[in-house]
């Protein structure tokens, strides 16, 4: 109770019944062969916009480029669950998506 305005009703304030219904169901998610596919998944991500920053930084003819970062981030944020929630490649680190935009 005392850790409740802190952390919520997550899994380590809960009472022992809780919290062993709650551990048990996301004790998969921690699972070794999950969590390596997922940095996979992150770092094909990363590759992707590192390469296209690349790309847009040397075809400006000084190597320099100004971008939104934020805006980059949030792309290959919306990449990353698309792959791992929906299993869909948004392609959004490599081309302007209307959701980022939005």
């Amino acid at each position: 109770e005392i850790l409740e305005p802190i952390m919520g009703k997550g899994l380590i304030p809960a009472d022992p019944k809780t919290w062993k219904v709650r551990r048990r169901a996301i004790v998969p998610g921690f699972h070794k062969r999950w969590l390596n596919r997922m940095v996979t998944l992150f770092a094909d991500c990363a590759d992707r916009l590192v390469d296209d920053l690349e790309r847009k930084s040397s075809s400006s003819g000084m190597g320099v480029t100004v971008c939104d970062m934020e805006e980059r981030f949030c792309s290959v944020t919306l990449d990353i669950i698309g792959k791992a929630v929906f299993n869909f490649d948004f392609g959004s680190t490599t081309t302007e998506s209307p959701i980022v935009k939005a």
